[in-house]
Order: structure tokens, then sequence, then C-alpha cells
């Protein structure tokens, strides 16, 4: 794959090829959480709800061992919760595959079994590029590598990343990229990330992990 077709590739396969060697098992994990968010109206168990949350903490070392087991536990060790809670490199969320196979099923009046896969099959078998945006969300551009300088981290920058971060809500990355500039940011890959109106954020995002000092 080149870096023409990265930016505009919609198939996360190929993708996911090039990113699965020698990135953070927290990135991957909280790319599982993104693509079980992102079809979140499909998950209807708290069980399963639950797992995602502590998944997410588990990526940020919040979780113990204990919390995890409890929470694979109490969802019968469904796909969602292995997936998201011991999700090994390049293997996740089967049930995603399974959630859009049932409901595909549903409006054709067909039966439809999925099984768990490798992440990249997962996805893949999503009706739309959704999981592509958030590879580039996530993981950037895989064919650049972005050090930010010190001058950049700005009380008001690392404030800004922090509040989202935290939040989820990501609507301040405009602000942030103002807050970026003005403190001598000039690198273009970051600040049109930030301005991007058509792009969806998420926790892992790249430049809130740059600005944060998150890997």
């Amino acid at each position: 794959m080149t870096e023409e077709e990265w930016l505009v590739c919609a198939d996360p396969k190929p993708m996911l090829k090039v990113v699965k060697e020698g990135v953070s098992e927290r990135k991957l994990r909280l790319f599982a959480v993104a693509c079980c968010r992102n079809v979140g109206h499909l998950i209807e168990g708290e069980c399963d709800r639950n797992a995602i949350e502590v998944a997410e903490r588990v990526a940020d070392g919040l979780a113990s061992n204990k919390e995890r087991r409890t929470a694979l536990h109490a969802s019968g060790s469904g796909a969602v919760a292995s997936a998201t809670l011991y999700a090994d490199v390049g293997i996740m969320v089967g049930f995603v595959r399974q959630r859009i196979a049932e409901e595909v099923a549903r409006s054709s009046g067909t039966h439809a079994v999925g099984q768990a896969s490798y992440v990249w099959d997962a996805t893949y078998a999503l009706p739309d590029p959704a999981q592509s945006i958030l590879l580039r969300d996530i993981f950037g551009n895989q064919f650049r590598s972005i050090t930010a300088d010190p001058a950049w981290l700005t009380d008001t920058a690392v404030s800004l990343a922090r509040g989202m971060y935290e939040s989820r809500d990501f609507s301040a990355m405009p602000i942030l990229a103002d807050a970026l500039q003005d403190a001598g940011c000039d690198n273009t890959d970051m600040l049109n990330h930030c301005r991007d109106a058509s792009a969806t954020h998420v926790r892992g995002c790249w430049v809130v992990d740059l600005v944060l000092g998150k890997s």
C-alpha cells in the first residue's frame, strides 16, 4: 500500500495489515472499542456495554486484572468482552460481523450466523468505510512520522486535549488546532486533522495522543 492509497482507502483489510505490526496494544484495543461503539445500537446487553467501558480503562492501565476478569465473566465470555478485554494483537470483535449479519438477516427474513474472526475480517464485513475512518483517526498517516515539538504543548493545548479525551467529546478539535498554531505548530497534517469538519475522532486519535504523550 502506498501513502496515496492509505489516505483514500475505504477498505480496512489492507490498512490493518499495514498497522498491525509495531503498534501499541493500547491503540489496537482502543480501535476494537471504537469499532464496538460504532455499532453501539446493536449492543443490547448491559454486561457487553460494561465490557467496553472496562476495556477502555484497560487500555489506559486504569482497570485491574480482577476487574477485567469480572467483566469478562459477567458477559458470559461473549464476543464483545473477549474482543475488547482480551484482544491479542490483530484479533477482536467477531461480534461486529455477527451483529451486522443478524441485522441483514432480520431485514431479509433469512437466518445468518457470524463467528469470531481476525480484526480485518470483522471490519471488512461492514457495509461502509467507517472502520477505515477510525483507523486513520487512531493511527494517523502510517507513511509519515510526526513528532510534537515540546513548545507546542502549552497548558492550553494539553488541557483541551485532555478534556476531549476524558469526555469523548471532540468538538473542540478546531480550537486545539488554534492553540497548537498559536504555540508555533506548523505541521499541516496535525492542523488539518483537527480542522477537518468531516473527520471522526475517538479515544486514541493520533493528534490528541501526540499532545498528551500517549502511544
